[in-house]
């Protein structure tokens, strides 16, 4: 177990009690998902940050990643590897996206809720993911290239990242 630990009850209070969530759930743009539906999934993002994507917070955040020029490659610690790789098999990168680009049709405060526990968890494994997220935006908004270039980031699911 990592350094993360939740308050999935302040969350589902502020979702469902004080702003209404529910209210949306299960109609409309939201209509695939219900109420309980939503309370499952925020205990399934829970477990995912508590112990597979906290778990490699530390050797991520001490063990930079080593690019290889000649080969082009990226060498990133097993750890955080295997988080990555659970983050992105379970379809997470997707979570955010709009039903028409793979994703499941969230209402932006559920798609804030899951971010704030997997960027509690380990920002990294969230920025390095946000590919998918960034490029709806430039599909909904870019010129005919622009827009070509999004679907392909995707539908491969690219990544993103920071150079500071």
């Amino acid at each position: 177990m990592g350094h993360y630990k939740s308050n999935l009850r302040d969350i589902e209070f502020n979702l469902f009690e004080v702003f209404g969530a529910d209210q949306t759930l299960g109609q409309g743009p939201f209509g695939s998902l219900d109420k309980d539906s939503a309370r499952d999934l925020l205990k399934e993002v829970e477990r995912l940050c508590t112990q597979d994507l906290a778990a490699s917070f530390v050797d991520g955040d001490r063990t930079p990643p080593v690019f290889d020029k000649a080969t082009g490659s990226v060498t990133l610690p097993a750890s955080f590897t295997k988080s990555f790789a659970t983050y992105h098999e379970g379809g997470w990168d997707r979570f955010p996206l709009r039903e028409a680009h793979g994703g499941i049709g969230a209402p932006p405060s559920l798609i804030w809720a899951v971010s704030e526990m997997v960027l509690g968890a380990n920002p990294a494994i969230y920025l390095y993911s946000s590919g998918p997220a960034f490029a709806q935006i430039l599909s909904e908004n870019g010129n005919a290239d622009q827009k070509r270039f999004a679907e392909l980031a995707i539908e491969r699911g690219w990544g993103a990242t920071m150079v500071l």
